[in-house]
């Protein structure tokens, strides 16, 4: 089934963000219809950096093709900015295309781009980033392969967020997502009004402030169609090693752990070994 496909039966997708591949696997495990692949968690955990544009295309795409090799669930990956100017964007596109990947999202922020809660983002005119939409939707091979639109105009106000994201959408982008935060009825009016469905993120628990802790039933009623929970699982990754570690440490045995860690057959059903040692016995020496 391809993105598109999940697109037309899901009613909302909601898509927690996997940083690797072992996390993909068990998002995918779990029975979410997509594998969405964060820009955050990726630098994180490939280089243990902030989210700042840091990494590059080809860091991404090699992970992003190693999921969509695991999984069968279709993959969207954050893209940045396209990883620089507009024939920098054209080659990501046909790379990410070519790795098997379903969809991608690009934004509309200066390169490099920062991660979405920090303040200071800075984004180009529309029209120079309606441009490059519209040189993506020319580089792809198929129209299976979705391109995602984002702003990160907020700070423009919210006329400016809707009026870009048509902007897009009438410059050949398939979905518009939200780089920033916003209330309910913001969501709302911006589903309402921007000619294409809306992909949203998430909050984390030091943002509530000023986006609440939606549930889905709440997100099903603004209206957007997909929500990613970009840091749901390398947040929770992160708190339990860490708790993992110290309880090592400070007590010298792993028996306090017996129900937060997986064992060994929990782990070898995430990554097939059964299926892995099927096919070295039949076809191996």
């Amino acid at each position: 089934m391809s993105f598109r496909d999940v697109l037309k039966k899901e009613s909302i997708i909601i898509a927690p963000g996997a940083y690797d591949v072992v996390s993909a696997q068990i998002i995918e495990k779990a029975g979410f219809p997509v594998c969405y692949i964060t820009g955050l968690g990726n630098e994180a955990s490939d280089l243990g950096c902030p989210d700042l544009g840091l990494t590059n295309s080809v860091e991404i795409i090699r992970k992003a093709a190693n999921i969509a090799q695991v999984v069968d669930v279709p993959v969207v990956c954050d893209a940045d900015t396209g990883f620089g100017g507009v024939t920098n964007l054209v080659r990501t596109v046909k790379m990410f295309e070519a790795a098997g990947v379903g969809g991608i999202h690009i934004e509309d922020q200066t390169f490099p781009k920062r991660c979405g809660l920090l303040a200071g983002k800075k984004v180009i005119t529309a029209e120079a980033f309606a441009k490059k939409i519209q040189a993506a939707i020319a580089a792809r091979n198929s129209k299976e392969f979705v391109i995602i639109a984002r702003t990160d105009a907020k700070a423009l106000g919210i006329d400016e967020v809707i009026r870009r994201l048509n902007l897009y959408v009438d410059s050949g982008a398939d979905m518009g997502m939200l780089g920033d935060g916003y209330t309910f009825d913001e969501y709302t009016r911006i589903a309402k009004e921007v000619k294409a469905p809306i992909v949203a993120c998430s909050a984390d628990e030091d943002h509530f402030s000023f986006q609440p802790n939606f549930s889905v039933d709440e997100w099903k009623k603004t209206g957007v169609k997909m929500v990613l929970y970009w840091h749901l699982p390398l947040f929770a990754a992160m708190k339990a090693v860490e708790k993992a570690v110290n309880i090592l440490k400070t007590t010298g045995s792993t028996d306090a752990l017996k129900k937060d860690i997986f064992r060994y057959k929990e782990y070898q059903k995430v990554v097939k070994l059964t299926k892995w040692l099927e096919i070295d016995e039949k076809y191996g020496d």
